[in-house]
């Protein structure tokens, strides 16, 4: 009776260790499939940014491109700055450029500056503040990376920079 017991039970053992081995690897092929699915996910968040970053700067350059009303126009006061004159002197500022049109990537001016730094491309202070020397360097290392040297952060320059954050 112990002999034709045996059998059985060996072939029982043999076979639930099997089944967790399928089970193991199939929970290892789910997560693997999981981790690619959250980096796609990512990677498609940074693109959405930075397409609504390039929306925003579209509509800015239609707006600046419209002919302004007569009626409009006869509003303005001779002592009143009209928006494009604003717009020009928020450009010749040199000490802080405007950060939206410069950073396209959720990522922090100070690391940005560090990154910079660390790539040898960078030689002012790591103070937060984008200024021509940060879009100066932002330019230098595009250049030196084959990319698009339009001074413009986005994801493609990130993904090249942030390898120099230590």
């Amino acid at each position: 009776m112990l002999l034709r017991l045996l059998p059985i039970i060996i072939l029982a053992i043999a076979f639930s260790g099997c089944a967790s081995t399928q089970l193991k690897t199939q929970n290892e092929q789910i997560e693997s499939r999981v981790t690619d699915l959250e980096k796609n996910l990512q990677a498609k968040d940074a693109e959405i940014v930075d397409l609504q970053y390039q929306v925003k700067d579209l509509s800015s350059k239609i707006d600046t491109s419209k002919p302004a009303d007569s009626d409009q126009a006869s509003q303005v006061s001779p002592d009143s700055q009209s928006s494009s004159d604003q717009v020009e002197e928020s450009v010749k500022a040199p000490e802080m450029l405007d950060k939206s049109q410069i950073i396209r990537v959720k990522v922090s001016p100070e690391k940005i500056q560090r990154a910079l730094k660390n790539a040898g491309v960078y030689t002012g202070p790591v103070d937060g503040k984008i200024g021509p020397g940060t879009k100066e360097a932002i330019v230098e290392f595009q250049k030196g990376h084959g990319l698009k040297a339009d001074g413009v952060l986005g994801r493609k320059t990130w993904e090249e920079l942030r390898t120099f954050l230590k």
